[in-house]
């Protein structure tokens, strides 16, 4: 079984204990059941098209994860922002046209991808986390509050103006790794599948220092990418990446067969690319020393501090998505051993890329198998095809989506790692990014 990532170690281990005490969390007294019979959360009918937001209809064309919570923007998007306090976590939700939430402080829950995955018997473990999540929607009070002051949002929306949830901005700050994508709104409604999400972190502004502009914004605006794939493929550990290799073909591409190559090449570039691909292992290790991208061939990686010695200007003067179709690719983790970065931050291989100017990164949460990594390859540039004027985070919900329609309908192992391996792929970064893909020989 190949899997895209040799080392399995994690940050740190958290507790399992789950803070059982009771209290009156749901607005105006109703569950999230009560609120769930008042307005049904079908896919067609929750949301709204992220295309449609414009500049025109946005309060700021972009959203600072400052200290700063309750700055207004679209009424069509929530935050969903999660903390850490006192070793515990909580969600604080914000929107533009509804009360905030500040859910009970509670201890994290251990549902975690790698956490899951760590260890011997894969695929009995595989089994279990979609039932793991479904109690952690039904049954924890944070998860719960989270559901309910979504619903209460969606029917005052509805109500008001006649318009629907757009979009959801994840901004974890924990140690947790949650799955949020898979929490259930309602019975095989899954809000990485029936809303736009994306992902954001505090990421260091190297432009500007000061205090108002130390961070970079989260933009929401239209932005198309345009040009050829550039693409890593790792076709030494994976018999699969060919398959991967045969989509991308379909498309104008450039694709290297060593990561020092392809990266080189990047670096020396003065032109747009669309889109940067890479398919190969990804090792998470014990620091953001041990995070690395490439082969089990040590000399053919590179780690997240080496790859800072890149300047990746294109990225400064055009616009590009980067999909690393790689285990633990999208993962972030504290600086706690080389003590570089300010322990507020967590950084990964999506941190970088964003802060050099990607205007979106997908990843992945943890260990992803190699023939379910090639075949979320094939759906993403699949559904494409299909909706080319679609955003990134668009179409990954779209095949999040159908993988979890077809799961649900046939409960068949295939469709339920399919279901799970997709759902551990997030993107970071504008939800209104396009790709402008050039047909092969075109």
């Amino acid at each position: 079984m190949g899997v895209r990532v040799a080392v399995s170690s994690l940050i740190q281990k958290v507790t399992t204990s789950q803070s059982m005490k009771r209290r009156d969390i749901f607005a105006e007294g109703k569950s999230a059941e009560e609120l769930q019979v008042q307005i049904p959360l079908p896919l067609e009918y929750i949301n709204t098209p992220i295309e449609e937001l414009t500049k025109d209809n946005q309060v700021y064309s972009d959203i600072n994860f400052s200290p700063n919570l309750d700055k207004k923007f679209n009424k069509e998007v929530a935050i969903l922002y999660i903390e850490s306090e006192e070793g515990g976590y909580r969600v604080r939700a914000r929107t533009a046209e509804q009360k905030p939430l500040d859910t009970e402080l509670c201890s994290p829950p251990n549902l975690s991808f790698s956490q899951q995955l760590e260890g011997d018997n894969i695929p009995e473990k595989l089994r279990q986390i979609s039932g793991l999540m479904r109690m952690f929607s039904e049954t924890n009070s944070v998860a719960r509050q989270i559901r309910a002051w979504l619903m209460k949002l969606q029917q005052t929306l509805q109500t008001k103006f006649h318009q629907k949830l757009s979009c959801i901005v994840i901004n974890d700050r924990t140690d947790s790794e949650i799955p949020w994508e898979m929490l259930e709104l309602s019975e095989n409604h899954y809000l990485g599948a029936s809303v736009v999400t994306v992902r954001w972190q505090d990421i260091e502004n190297n432009t500007f220092w000061d205090d108002t502009n130390s961070l970079i914004s989260l933009e929401f605006q239209e932005e198309h990418c345009s040009g050829e794939i550039v693409a890593y493929t790792n076709t030494t550990d994976f018999k699969n990446v060919e398959q991967e290799i045969t989509t991308l073909n379909q498309f104008n591409n450039n694709c290297f067969q060593s990561i020092h190559d392809f990266l080189g090449y990047l670096e020396q570039m003065n032109t747009e690319i669309s889109l940067m691909f890479i398919a190969s292992h990804g090792f998470f290790g014990d620091d953001i020393s041990q995070m690395y991208l490439g082969e089990n061939d040590t000399k053919q990686r590179i780690s997240l501090p080496q790859l800072y010695d890149y300047d990746f200007d294109l990225f400064k003067s055009y616009r590009s998505i980067v999909f690393m179709n790689a285990c633990h690719s999208g993962r972030l983790r504290r600086d706690k051993k080389l003590d570089i970065i300010n322990h507020n931050y967590r950084i990964g291989f999506a941190t970088f890329f964003l802060k050099k100017g990607a205007r979106g990164v997908i990843g992945t949460l943890g260990k992803v198998i190699d023939q379910y990594a090639a075949k979320v390859t094939s759906n993403f540039f699949a559904e494409y095809q299909r909706n080319p004027h679609l955003p990134v985070a668009a179409i990954l919900r779209n095949i999040r989506a159908e993988a979890a329609t077809n799961f649900r309908a046939n409960k068949t192992e295939e469709n339920r790692r399919l279901f799970i391996f997709t759902f551990m792929y997030v993107y970071y970064g504008n939800p209104m990014t396009v790709l402008r893909l050039n047909s092969s020989g075109n």
